[in-house]
């Protein structure tokens, strides 16, 4: 089917063309006014001198339909607050600055959340990563959008976007969780959650909108399994067709973390997450079936990593098939090492 091919659980909320985004901004600006949107944007203290995110707040700046933003931050140094006061002072939204002795953006989020949950203002809250070079203020807006119309009834939304540039990215979904969800199915059947969690096309990205209702409802996981952790509860407390992901347009370009150190820590939170999620479902925690997932998802990445190679050169990408290669026994060997 075309671009509009629905095959998952959920809504997929396709971008068919740029003609509407004007239409829909100020659409939303006037669903704004009864249903006031809140931005989260969870970072650490390093971002305040990184281009990515001057380039997100001056993007922010022409977002009429935000009503607040909330800054959540780590990492502050002796500099930082008078820094992060300075930075965010341009913004037209009121904005506020949380400081969060702990690190993780699961910890940011949370903070945020209580913060607006607390409050009767906000009837929608929205989250975006701090270090997207390629923020545009109208792929947002559609983000929003999706929760804010009240005629589409959906309560969560997720953004979805191509990692490919000017090369293949998005390693820990494409090489890691992808693989390992069918693996699970490998072993375990077909069972809601994993179809669930199937369904999504981009899993791993950090963009959301969902009800202060939702919010409220779900705990916030602190670590790299945050987004994992998010969408297993998410299916526990939401019917799949309230329920959407949007694409979030394309030349999506972020900070690459390196693979042998941050990539691997995260496949190994993402993993514990997902094995703690399968727990509460019902499914079996013994030695022998988490086993069975990791020899299984050797497998699976096998056939990830041959996809990959053949959609790199179909599109004339460079690709680095050894690079990748030891990028999958670093992951397997943390799903080992989880597993056990």
């Amino acid at each position: 089917m075309s671009d509009f091919a629905q095959t998952g659980l959920i809504t997929t909320l396709q971008r068919l063309n740029d003609s509407h985004l004007d239409a829909l901004e100020t659409e939303l600006c006037a669903l704004a006014v009864e249903r006031p949107i809140a931005l989260v944007l969870p970072c650490h203290a390093a971002e305040l001198e990184r281009p990515a995110l001057a380039h997100i707040v001056a993007e922010l700046s022409g977002a009429k339909w935000i009503r607040e933003i909330v800054v959540s931050m780590n990492g502050p140094d002796e500099t930082a607050h008078a820094r992060a006061g300075e930075f965010f002072a341009r913004l037209p939204q009121r904005v506020r600055v949380l400081w969060n002795n702990p690190a993780g953006k699961g910890v940011n989020v949370a903070a945020a959340f209580r913060l607006l949950g607390g409050e009767n203002d906000a009837a929608i809250f929205a989250t975006q990563d701090c270090d997207v070079a390629s923020f545009r203020r109208l792929d947002l807006a559609r983000l929003c959008y999706a929760v804010a119309q009240p005629q589409f009834g959906y309560a969560f939304a997720k953004a979805y976007y191509s990692r490919g540039t000017d090369r293949l990215y998005g390693r820990v979904t494409r090489l890691f969780l992808a693989p390992l969800l069918h693996a699970c199915v490998r072993v375990a059947g077909h069972h809601p959650l994993l179809d669930f969690l199937l369904s999504f096309r981009y899993p791993l990205s950090g963009e959301i909108a969902l009800t202060r209702e939702v919010a409220a409802a779900i705990p916030i996981a602190p670590g790299w399994g945050l987004e994992v952790a998010m969408l297993c509860d998410v299916f526990r407390h939401l019917d799949p067709r309230a329920v959407c992901q949007v694409d979030g347009g394309p030349g999506y370009d972020h900070k690459h973390q390196p693979a042998a150190t941050a990539l691997a820590d995260m496949a190994a939170e993402i993993a514990a997450e997902l094995f703690r999620h399968l727990a509460a479902e019902g499914l079996p925690q013994t030695a022998d079936f988490r086993a069975a997932i990791a020899a299984a998802y050797q497998r699976e990445a096998a056939l990830a990593l041959r996809r990959s190679a053949a959609l790199a050169k179909m599109n004339a990408l460079p690709f680095d098939e050894p690079a990748e290669s030891n990028i999958v026994t670093e992951f397997a060997a943390r799903l080992w090492s989880v597993a056990a």
